[in-house]
């Protein structure tokens, strides 16, 4: 028999990098504002809730997943027992032994049937790989069914993901559905993903080079005139650049080529060959969102009556505006519109089959998700509230001139009318190159939802799960 391929094997610290990648999604550059709006109180009660109950999740999503390999199943029940294995009496005769509902795996059962048959049309056995034995083979005697399942140490992605356990459970029709809104959901992550990457490489460019210019239809003005130019260029450094500057919807920026080309480019080799990549990544997000903290800190000292010159000369006085910097410490104004943003912060748990199947034990797993939802929520409260103050007066009108309180935009600002200072748009680069991270492992699992559940071919399903939102994006 041909030596079985090696198998790969995924880290603690591989695991924990993924999973806090994919939870850097568009809704973080909103937490100042979400603070604001929630109290920090609130906020922080938020955060803590969402951490339990997307930990709890991953807990049981992986002791599903390794259960698998604990438990050889059989189709078929007696007396509410499953068959558990096939024993040999000895008189020749063979006979199964039946697992209760209650008994442990391998734990010793009394009950037995006799003369259980073990051809294929007595009992059909499930291995792991649900494959249906030849006509000669042997259920009990057989070599390479037993080294096969010896060699089976890691969960099978295609049979222990949400989707195949929605298809065991519910059969055909249950595991269609959850296999359609997997797609959808690792699709609408991705888009949502593509949108923050490639604003924020076009705020860099207006940072950094003065403009960012980008390819659209020519627009039609007020008076009905067409614009001859297919080029639109922007000098106002914001999320969304090219709004107000008359350029249509529809626009290929340089921010979307380039990281559309980074994560499609990503997307073509496997998740476990980018665990290096990850860890810079991650790196790169745990940098911004310390060095963010530590600005937002600086900034609303600045609104406490402690601000440098450049600072106070754009801002305004609260009495002035009739509003001020002060955020509610335990409810805040708006409660209800600030659970979506931060529960929309730990949608990761659907990725996370793809990088537990590459886990060498359960507790590892399990373990490294727990750890990513801690260590994430912890920089979620971290940035939300130092924050919260300076998103507040944004709102209030206490920055002249200003009326995004985005993250990023909150940090271009820092600097006073000279704007962010070299560090920080270095920083700010980082965070952008970070978001690219969790691109390609959404797209990744629309890709393997799309070949083991739809039967869609490799090539095809890439197109779609790859290339494809970027072309919405565009529209």
């Amino acid at each position: 028999m041909a030596d079985p391929a090696p198998t790969k094997y995924l880290s603690y610290a591989g695991i924990l990098a993924v999973a806090a990648n994919t939870m850097n999604g568009p809704a973080f550059t909103t937490l100042p504002n979400v603070a604001a709006d929630a109290g920090l109180g609130l906020y922080v009660a938020l955060i803590l809730v969402s951490v339990a109950m997307a930990a709890f999740v991953c807990r049981r999503l992986v002791h599903a997943m390794w259960s698998s390999l604990g438990v050889e199943d059989v189709d078929g029940d007696v007396e509410g027992g499953k068959y558990d294995s096939v024993k040999k009496e000895g008189d020749g005769r063979q006979s199964l032994a039946i697992a209760s509902s209650e008994s442990k795996v391998g734990e010793v059962t009394d009950e037995v049937i006799p003369d259980a048959t073990t051809d294929k049309e007595g009992l059909t056995h499930r291995e792991h790989d649900h494959q249906e034995p030849g006509e000669g083979d042997s259920l009990i005697t057989s070599k390479d069914k037993s080294e096969e399942k010896m060699h089976l140490t890691q969960p099978l992605l295609e049979k222990t993901s949400i989707v195949g356990q929605s298809l065991e459970a519910y059969g055909k029709d249950g595991g269609y559905y959850a296999a359609l809104a997997m797609v959808a959901s690792a699709l609408a992550l991705a888009l949502a993903q593509m949108m923050l990457c490639a604003g924020v490489v076009d705020e860099m460019f207006v940072a950094l080079g003065g403009k960012s210019c980008a390819l659209g239809w020519p627009s039609v003005d007020d008076d009905g005139e067409s614009s001859s130019s297919w080029i639109y260029c922007s000098t106002h450094a914001s999320m969304k650049p090219f709004m107000g500057t008359g350029a249509p919807v529809s626009l290929v920026s340089i921010g979307w080529i380039i990281g559309a080309s980074a994560s499609v480019a990503m997307g073509t080799v496997d998740l476990d060959d980018l665990v290096s990549l990850q860890y810079f990544l991650f790196g790169c997000l745990v940098l911004s969102a310390v060095r963010f903290s530590f600005v937002l800190t600086r900034m609303s000292n600045a609104l406490g009556g402690e601000a440098g010159a450049d600072s106070a000369e754009r801002m305004l006085v609260a009495e002035e505006v009739g509003g001020g910097s002060a955020v509610e410490w335990l409810v805040g104004p708006n409660p209800f519109l600030t659970i979506g943003p931060i529960m929309f912060n730990f949608a990761f748990t659907v990725t996370s089959p793809s990088s537990v199947c590459l886990a060498k034990k359960e507790t590892t797993a399990y373990k490294a998700l727990g750890m990513a939802c801690v260590v994430m929520g912890t920089i979620y409260a971290m940035v939300g509230l130092t924050g919260a103050s300076v998103s507040n007066a944004v709102k209030n009108g206490m920055f002249e001139g200003e009326t995004d309180s985005n993250l990023l935009s909150l940090i271009m600002m820092s600097g006073g009318k000279d704007g962010a200072s070299m560090l920080d748009l270095c920083i700010i680069a980082l965070f952008g190159f970070s978001t690219v991270a969790s691109i390609p492992v959404y797209c990744l699992l629309a890709k393997e939802t799309l070949i083991t559940d739809a039967g869609v071919p490799p090539f095809p399903a890439f197109l779609l799960s790859n290339v494809l939102p970027w072309v919405l994006v565009a529209l």
